[in-house]
């Protein structure tokens, strides 16, 4: 009985970081529960994993594209996150987090508009936004708690192999979209604001 692995390379092109002193060692699976089956994940997206299972998780997040104000409930976020409708989002941990009930994929080629039910609040072009693993006016709580960041862009399905960047540089700027909570949780990881 042979193992049969296989491992789909996939390039946005645009290099995600500048230097990469040091991955955790050995390779983890995807777990790909709540994610599309076909869709890739971005290098740079953070990461959690466990390196007894040799299971890693993606934590879901985006880059806003456009100014929203306190009240707003439609979030325009670059194209290439990875949420879904039903997804709580949030942009600041302990803050509002709220379900998604609508994404718009085709209203533009560099921007998805995710419409939430209640407001988030305001965000400003630039911040990040991430899924919450609760929902309510003070629950955002990150839905898993990023140990790196994915060093190649990964094609999710069953059985995908990644490996996690936990010490380098990342050029911010091109990544899928950070927090302050993401950074911090991230202390080996330097986030260079070059393009």
């Amino acid at each position: 009985m042979s193992l049969q692995l296989t491992k789909e390379v996939v390039s946005s092109g645009i290099p995600i970081f500048q230097k990469v002193f040091e991955t955790a060692q050995g390779g983890f699976t995807l777990d790909n529960t709540g994610l599309t089956k076909g869709s890739t994940i971005p290098a740079g997206a953070p990461i959690a994993y466990d390196e007894s299972t040799r299971m890693a998780k993606v934590l879901k997040t985006g880059q806003v594209y456009e100014n929203a104000g306190g009240s707003a409930t439609a979030y325009k976020l670059k194209k290439g996150s990875l949420f879904n409708i039903g997804d709580y989002i949030g942009n600041v941990v302990g803050g509002k987090a709220y379900a998604i009930t609508a994404i718009d994929t085709t209203g533009s080629n560099v921007y998805d508009t995710l419409t939430v039910g209640t407001s988030i609040g305001a965000v400003t072009a630039g911040d990040g936004v991430f899924q919450s693993s609760a929902t309510g006016a003070t629950s955002a709580a990150l839905s898993v708690t990023p140990r790196g960041l994915l060093n190649e862009d990964v094609t999710i399905s069953t059985d995908a192999d990644l490996s996690v960047v936990v010490r380098g540089t990342v050029y911010e700027r091109r990544a899928p979209g950070y927090t302050t909570g993401i950074k911090t949780l991230l202390p080996l990881i330097i986030f260079s604001q070059s393009f």
